[in-house]
């Protein structure tokens, strides 16, 4: 992967604009892969890549078959990363080299399009204590936990949006540097816990 300089994403449509990038100039049946989407954010962006596996999760591409586990082993891979300190991110060839359309990467994109206003305009830098330091040690972990059980929580059909959205949640509120989204992404993620608890 290359380490060109870019422009950290604060928030989630800023996150999209850079997934929609990662497509753009493609016709809609060229690859996009993993390493053309972390290139675009850069490798010191670690709330935007926990954001992105997730985002991705809750989206259409995830319906086909082995993404939802393909995304938790990234997932996985970043937020352990960030508990072992390292400032550069890095994942085996054998995962950047897979890909997914342009056309599709686009069209996901697009599908979540609608809301990332809505979600921007309630985002801010508060509790910034949450998202820093110790606290963002705290958040990887729970990622990682929340990665580690998605191959089994994807053998339940759609079961997999679950964690999924939460770490989405988490790697936002790193994005935006917003301790309130924190916290109610480790409610969400208490909540889910104990869904899946029924589910099996």
């Amino acid at each position: 992967m290359s380490d060109a300089e870019t422009a950290e994403p604060k928030d989630l449509e800023a996150v999209l604009n850079t997934l929609h990038s990662a497509a753009d100039g493609n016709h809609d049946g060229a690859a996009v892969t993993v390493e053309n989407i972390l290139d675009a954010f850069g490798q010191r962006s670690f709330g935007p890549l926990l954001l992105v596996p997730g985002l991705i999760g809750i989206s259409p591409i995830a319906a086909i078959p082995g993404v939802p586990a393909f995304l938790g082993v990234i997932e996985a891979l970043i937020a352990g990363q960030i508990l072992i300190g390292l400032t550069h991110f890095w994942l085996p060839r054998a995962l950047t080299a897979r890909s997914v359309t342009a056309g599709r990467l686009r069209k996901s994109v697009n599908a979540l399009r609608p809301y990332a206003h809505r979600v921007d305009s309630l985002l801010r830098p508060r509790l910034t204590v949450l998202t820093r330091g110790t606290a963002a040690y705290v958040v990887a972990f729970f990622c990682l936990v929340l990665a580690i059980i998605m191959p089994v929580i994807a053998l339940v059909p759609f079961a997999g949006m679950v964690p999924n959205a939460a770490i989405a949640a988490f790697g936002l509120a790193l994005t935006a540097q917003d301790g309130v989204l924190a916290i109610l992404a480790t409610l969400f993620m208490l909540g889910s816990f104990a869904m899946i608890l029924n589910i099996f």
